[in-house]
């Protein structure tokens, strides 16, 4: 390896780890409150999403607790710090673990273990970016919005 090579390679590290802390500077989040409610009642262990609509925005996070209620965080953030101010769509997904019906046998052992399937539980209307309905702008302060999901 040159010494080309090597500076490339530290520069880039270098880069990253600048991009990842942002040299102490914290992009400002707000207050993000998502309930999400399904037919009406409260949808507990949701996985809620903020998918930004343009550039302004950062993906934020949140899981639902038992009254369908979640503070968002962006990927970089603190837990539930917020989101970034900017235009959003809300996406809402629920997925289980099933039995597929088949099996697999671990080649070391030889014990057989049921192969399990991820299976959404909501309308998947509501679990991508492109078909959800429910778009929001959150602001500065403090913002709450519901996710009134219909069957």
């Amino acid at each position: 390896m040159t010494n080309k090579n090597i500076l490339l390679i530290i520069f880039t590290l270098v880069s990253t780890g600048i991009m990842l802390c942002g040299c102490g500077h914290r992009i400002p989040t707000h207050v993000t409150e998502v309930t999400v409610t399904l037919d009406g009642q409260p949808v507990e262990n949701a996985s809620v999403t903020l998918v930004p609509v343009n550039e302004s925005g950062m993906l934020a996070v949140g899981i639902t607790d038992s009254n369908g209620h979640c503070r968002t965080q962006t990927l970089l953030g603190r837990a539930d710090g917020g989101t970034v101010v900017g235009e959003y769509v809300i996406t809402v997904s629920k997925p289980v673990l099933k039995d597929s019906g088949r099996k697999t046998t671990d080649s070391t052992t030889g014990t057989v273990y049921p192969e399990m399937e991820s299976v959404e539980t909501l309308p998947t209307i509501y679990t991508n970016n492109k078909t959800s309905p429910f778009r929001v702008e959150v602001k500065s302060g403090k913002n709450s919005f519901n996710a009134d999901l219909k069957k």
